[in-house]
């Protein structure tokens, strides 16, 4: 029996549909709880070579995050956290990538205030559209806030729509 792998993609450009696409985290608060939120995923994008995913990017914006606790998501936005009023961005840029059974898993560095971290993803096809979901250590991105209140380690789940090239 071989293992199923995913179908190959039409070569060029798959651009996010920005309407059809969420990115979700999950990150644990005072120890216990868990605090989910969205930030919107304004741009991004996979190139696809010879029926391979060769590169994927992606920029979301800190500013519209939102975890449904207004005082929460002005906290987050402050300074020593996101920084969202200096750099409202947080990007992701893939440097390498790899199929996976049906998927793929994606390794790169994800973008935030100025300094960066390792971030791998698994994703997973559905159509046109994908599931990835990774977990990143915030500790080397330079948020100064003690573990105790938010968790070092803040898993994201992303869900995007894509235009295939034309």
């Amino acid at each position: 029996m071989s293992p199923r792998t995913a179908p190959a993609l039409r070569t060029g450009t798959w651009t996010v549909l920005s309407g059809r696409t969420t990115a979700a985290f999950e990150v644990r608060n005072f120890g216990v709880n868990r605090v989910a939120g969205t930030i919107p995923v304004r741009a991004g994008g996979v190139e696809v070579t010879g029926g391979e995913v060769t590169a994927v990017r992606a920029e979301l914006d800190l500013g519209a995050l939102d975890t449904k606790n207004p005082r929460r998501d002005a906290d987050l936005r402050k300074p020593n956290l996101l920084d969202s009023g200096a750099r409202p961005g947080m990007t992701f840029e893939s440097t390498g990538v790899r199929r996976e059974g049906d998927g793929w898993v994606v390794t790169g560095e994800l973008r935030l205030r100025g300094t960066s971290c390792p971030l791998t993803l698994t994703v997973s096809r559905d159509g046109e559209s994908v599931r990835a979901t990774g977990t990143f250590d915030r500790a080397p991105l330079g948020m100064r806030v003690p573990r105790v209140v938010i968790g070092r380690h803040v898993r994201i789940t992303v869900d995007a729509g894509f235009e295939p090239p034309r």
